[in-house]
């Protein structure tokens, strides 16, 4: 099965469970049996076990993904974009990893796809994430294209491209003060002085 399909199976499996805890939640005071089933809605969403749980333990414990197998689980999960319960967290983690590992260009290109499609619909807590990724992969496609997104009328899409832009115009920055050695006056013939 592919692995993309497999996120999204998953992912439903994981929001009917929540879904169910969150009705049966409000129901839970009326008596007995609906207090029973909050209960067993609970559990089952606690014992839930899915098939991704290898990888995303793999993802939290490594610091920087040199398995082919979990990079392309990365960025499938970054591409798919799961919303389930606390799925922004595992983004971040995903996003904070996948940024310094030594990545082929193919991977590279897909994950500039993801920080525009992170511009164009993904708000969430996570953003700061994709902008960091970001400046770690621009290049001069993903800059004209975030150019181009922050014309026209202010909007919520417009402003974070214009977010993302400033992450990877102040990262340019960053690597040009450091490549440039800082100017020292030479002081030794004042000492004598």
């Amino acid at each position: 099965m592919d692995i993309a399909q497999l996120i999204r199976d998953e992912s439903a499996k994981y929001r009917a469970l929540h879904k169910r805890v969150h009705e049966t939640c409000q129901r839970r005071n009326v008596d007995h049996s609906s207090q029973e089933a909050w209960r067993q809605a609970c559990k089952a969403f606690h014992a839930f076990r899915s098939s991704l749980d290898p990888l995303f333990e793999r993802a939290f414990q490594e610091k920087i993904y040199c398995d082919k197998t979990l990079i392309e689980f990365a960025i499938s999960f970054l591409e798919v974009d799961p919303r389930f319960f606390r799925s922004g967290y595992i983004k971040q983690i995903i996003l904070t990893r996948i940024k310094r590992s030594v990545l082929c260009e193919s991977d590279r290109r897909r994950l500039r796809g993801v920080c525009i499609d992170a511009v164009n619909y993904r708000g969430g807590r996570e953003f700061k994430y994709y902008c960091r990724l970001a400046a770690a992969l621009a290049d001069d496609l993903l800059i004209t294209q975030l150019e181009g997104a922050t014309g026209g009328a202010p909007t919520a899409r417009t402003a974070r491209a214009r977010i993302m832009l400033a992450r990877i115009r102040q990262r340019c920055a960053e690597i040009a003060a450091r490549r440039l050695p800082a100017f020292v006056p030479d002081r030794s013939a004042e000492v004598g002085s």
